[in-house]
């Protein structure tokens, strides 16, 4: 069977994509342990961050019984007598 261009042409193809696919899976496969290392350097860092501090009695803004809506509000840059003045003048 006489080869052709075409069938020249295919057979690279199929190792050129080969070989493709097998550079993505490696780097696909580095890419996996990178986010699965990450993932637990984070979930350490939390660990670490979260796991020595106890809640305070009465840092808690419901556990002195403000509702939860009321605590949010708070501390976003606005103070809260500013809003309240400005909702009485109309």
């Amino acid at each position: 069977m006489p080869h052709n261009d075409f069938d020249e042409f295919a057979r690279g193809f199929r190792e050129r994509t080969a070989a493709r696919l097998l550079e993505f899976e490696k780097a696909m496969a580095k890419a996996q342990d990178e986010l699965e290392k990450s993932a637990q350097r984070a979930a350490q860092a939390q660990a670490h961050t979260h796991a020595p501090h106890a809640p305070t009695p009465g840092r808690n803004p419901e556990s002195r019984g403000v509702p939860h809506s009321q605590a949010q509000g708070q501390g976003r840059g606005r103070p809260r007598g500013q809003v309240q003045s400005v909702l009485r003048r109309s």
